[in-house]
C-alpha cells in the first residue's frame, strides 16, 4: 500500500489551538517541515486516517490545557497559602 496523504500530530505548546498540532502533508511536506526546524520528538503521532489524527489532536489538546489549568490552580493555592 502505497501512503500518499498522512498527518501529523505534534505536542502542544500552551498557545496551541488544534490548527497547530494536526496537519495533513506528504512525505515531501514532512521533509520540508523537517528542514524548517520541525523536531522529529516534538511528532506524537503520524496517521493515515485524518478524523483519527484530529480526535487524538483534540484528546491531547483537551489534556494539555486541562494540566495547564490544574497545575495554575495548585500555584494559586500553594502561593495563597504562603508556600511559594
Amino acid at each position: 500500500m502505497r501512503i500518499e496523504k498522512l498527518w501529523v500530530v505534534v505536542r502542544p505548546s500552551p498557545t496551541s489551538e488544534l490548527g497547530d498540532i494536526c496537519f495533513q502533508t506528504d512525505a515531501k511536506g514532512l521533509a520540508l517541515q523537517f528542514k524548517g526546524g520541525l523536531d522529529p520528538a516534538d511528532i506524537h503521532a503520524l496517521y493515515t486516517s485524518g478524523n483519527e489524527a484530529q480526535r487524538e489532536a483534540d484528546r491531547i489538546l483537551t489534556a494539555f490545557k486541562s494540566y495547564e489549568i490544574a497545575f495554575e490552580q495548585g500555584r494559586r493555592i500553594a502561593r495563597d497559602e504562603g508556600r511559594l
